[in-house]
């Protein structure tokens, strides 16, 4: 088997960040097939890789030739670009995975093929996604001091940069420290409850009504006993 066109793809990808499951979601295919070509272990067919010069920018034999210094010719914007360069449509940011999806035509792409300078929010947006599991999967006010140090990091950082993706990503924390407060309220009425503090569970939880399960919480402490007190 061939493997220059292997060892391409796999460079090409590597040089811009981007994981196997980016490129598929961007080519339309599976995963596997990603893994596969690169791994040397199947081959593309014509149209496919003409896609895949096409999906790196770059000929196709560029693509294909040996030991040659692999350098796209990525766009000069030096800004999030707002529409689909093949239908015109407008793209839909997804920061979290890194992609971009025409909301015409439904072509996927790495947000950093199209914007090269994408990488330096990396930090910010690994910030972001850091927190959010945090508050999605523990229950401790510890883990809640840990979300916000992580929050309150990113939206410093995106204040240096001070621009369009910088604004956007500054929304979801906001959001996430917003999070972190309903956050701090469960996990302190959820001690008390524990404690059998049913009063000051009320006071804490009563804040958050429908988050996880503050509802069923409230219910069970209303008429509830203080400790110390037989139920």
């Amino acid at each position: 088997m061939d493997t220059i066109l292997a060892e391409n793809m796999k460079r090409l990808r590597e040089k811009y960040s981007l994981t196997q499951e980016v490129v598929a979601a961007s080519l339309m295919v599976p995963d596997i097939m990603v893994y596969r070509w690169e791994a040397g272990r199947a081959y593309p067919d014509k149209y496919m890789i003409k896609r895949i010069a096409e999906f790196y920018e770059v000929s196709v034999d560029t693509l294909l030739e040996k030991e040659v210094e692999i350098a796209p010719e990525l766009p000069a914007s030096d800004e999030l670009p707002a529409n689909c360069k093949m239908c015109g449509g407008e793209l839909v940011h997804n920061h979290f995975d890194g992609t971009c999806t025409c909301a015409n035509c439904g072509k996927k792409r790495a947000i950093i093929e199209l914007y090269p300078g994408y990488a330096k929010y990396n930090r910010i947006i690994t910030s972001i996604k850091k927190a959010n599991t945090i508050l999605n999967t523990r229950t401790t006010l510890a883990a809640a001091d840990e979300a916000k140090l992580l929050l309150k990091q990113a939206t410093d950082d995106c204040n240096s940069f001070n621009d369009v993706v910088s604004s956007e990503l500054i929304k979801f924390c906001n959001e996430g420290l917003a999070n972190v407060k309903r956050f701090e309220s469960y996990c302190r009425g959820k001690h008390f409850f524990n404690n059998r503090s049913y009063k000051s569970a009320l006071n804490e939880l009563e804040k958050v009504r429908g988050y996880r399960d503050a509802d069923e919480l409230i219910a069970r402490c209303k008429g509830r006993p203080e400790s110390g007190k037989k139920a």
